[in-house]
Parts: structure tokens; C-alpha cells; sequence
């Protein structure tokens, strides 16, 4: 992949992005349909009036646009994972964050400081760089014997599949296994977005990310490493004060 136009950094301000649409679907456009609830129920009949459905709509568009990001997310966390000097490193740093993130998650969801339901992505992406540490040695300890090392590899994902479902990071096991299938998949050039196929099953929308991917050129172009993680939690502080802005 040297042949495209977009770089890691360049792929990363897109998901940023859709990320914050989907998440002002998710928070704002959700607090703005409140009163239109009835014991926790959305009421839509013919009677509602156009503000509902114009609201609806507009959720459903954030909803559309947002599904580029977690593809593009799990894409960077293989393509970082083969990059980075420190493979042990990158994955505590990504579970660090992950806890960091973990009281501004429940906050825009929850509206609790704490609530078990479902933790947020980058406990999921933690668990792929894990899944990947292990596949990783697998690979250099049964590199002469091909069925032992796949059926390894099969027995390791389907265990990091299994903690992240556990856990309850967002997308659950679908984003370990694709992280991993990208990963598997690195000496097929452009056909490593098929290792994105399962997250299909969340959403068939996350199929946009596709013509983003193919675009990557394989560099990591200009950027600071750390502005996602910083801003990761930090939106999610800002939406939950808008939310709450919006409800008071």
C-alpha cells in the first residue's frame, strides 16, 4: 500500500471525525429527542411532531457516517502493532488510556461515574494488541510447522475473542478478530481490508471505510501519535456536559 493518498495520521483525523458525528447522534441529537419519551421509550406515530422526525433522520445519518471509524481504528491498531519499536509497550499504553477513558465513557453514556454495561472501544482495541503479542509468538515458535502454527493461532484469537467478550468493550469480539485478520492478512497489500469483513455484522455501513483504506499509502505522515488518546476522553467529557446542558 504506497500507492495511495492517505497516511495513518490522514485515516486517523477521518475516523476522528466520523467518530464525533456518531457520538453527537449518540449524545446530543438523543437528548434533544428526551422529551419525546415516554418511560424510556421513543413515542414516533403519525401524530409526532416534524422536529421528531427531522431529529430521527438526522440521527440516522450520524449513525451512517459514524460506522467509518471503529474499521479505520482496528486497520491502525494491526498497522501500529507492525510498526511500532515496543509491541509490549504499545499494548499497555492502550490499556492505560483505556482505563483513563473509562469514567468519561460511562459519563456520556450512563450518566454514572461508573456502570459495568459496556466499556469503551480502547479496551477492545487492548485486547486485539494482546491477542496480536500472542499470535505474534506463535508465529516465530511453530514458524517450520504451518498446521500446528494456525491451529495455535486459531486457539489464541478465539481466547482474545472470548476477554473481550468478557469484558464488554464496544464491538465486542468482532473487533478482535478483525484486528487480527488484518494483521494475518499483511503480505496481501490492498486485500487486507477483507480482514475487516466481520465487523460487518455490527453495521453494514462500516463498509464506507473500504474506499478510505484503499487509499493508505503505508506512511504515517504528520501528526502527534498522542492527540487521540488525549482527545478520546476528553470528547466524551464534552459531550456529556452538552448532554446535560441540553436535558437540564
Amino acid at each position: 500500500m504506497r500507492d495511495g493518498l492517505l497516511s495513518s495520521f490522514g485515516l486517523k483525523r477521518i475516523a476522528i471525525a466520523s467518530m464525533v458525528i456518531d457520538h453527537t447522534g449518540s449524545f446530543l441529537l438523543r437528548a434533544l429527542m428526551e422529551p419525546y419519551r415516554m418511560d424510556g421509550m421513543l413515542v414516533v406515530n403519525q401524530d409526532s411532531p416534524s422536529v421528531l422526525w427531522q431529529l430521527m433522520q438526522a440521527r440516522e445519518v450520524c449513525d451512517i457516517l459514524g460506522s467509518v471509524a471503529f474499521p479505520i481504528f482496528c486497520f491502525l491498531a494491526a498497522e501500529g502493532f507492525l510498526h511500532t519499536r515496543n509491541r509490549v509497550r504499545y499494548g499497555v499504553q492502550m490499556a492505560c488510556f483505556a482505563l483513563a477513558s473509562e469514567i468519561p465513557f460511562d459519563l456520556a453514556h450512563y450518566h454514572t461515574w461508573f456502570s459495568p454495561r459496556l466499556q469503551n472501544v480502547m479496551f477492545t482495541l487492548a485486547c486485539a494488541i494482546l491477542t496480536l503479542l500472542l499470535v505474534s509468538k506463535a508465529e516465530e515458535r511453530w514458524a517450520a510447522e504451518k498446521p500446528v502454527r494456525w491451529g495455535i493461532i486459531a486457539a489464541i484469537t478465539a481466547a482474545g475473542m472470548v476477554v473481550a467478550y468478557l469484558i464488554r468493550g464496544e464491538y465486542v469480539f468482532l473487533g478482535v478478530l478483525a484486528v487480527t485478520l488484518v494483521y494475518l492478512l499483511r503480505g496481501k497489500g490492498k486485500l487486507r481490508v477483507a480482514g475487516l469483513a466481520p465487523l460487518l455484522v455490527a453495521s453494514p455501513w462500516t463498509a464506507l471505510a473500504v474506499p478510505l483504506l484503499l487509499l493508505y499509502n503505508g506512511r504515517r505522515g504528520e501528526g502527534s501519535k498522542w492527540f487521540f488518546y488525549f482527545f478520546y476522553p476528553v470528547h466524551f467529557l464534552v459531550f456529556a456536559a452538552l448532554a446535560a446542558a441540553i436535558a437540564g
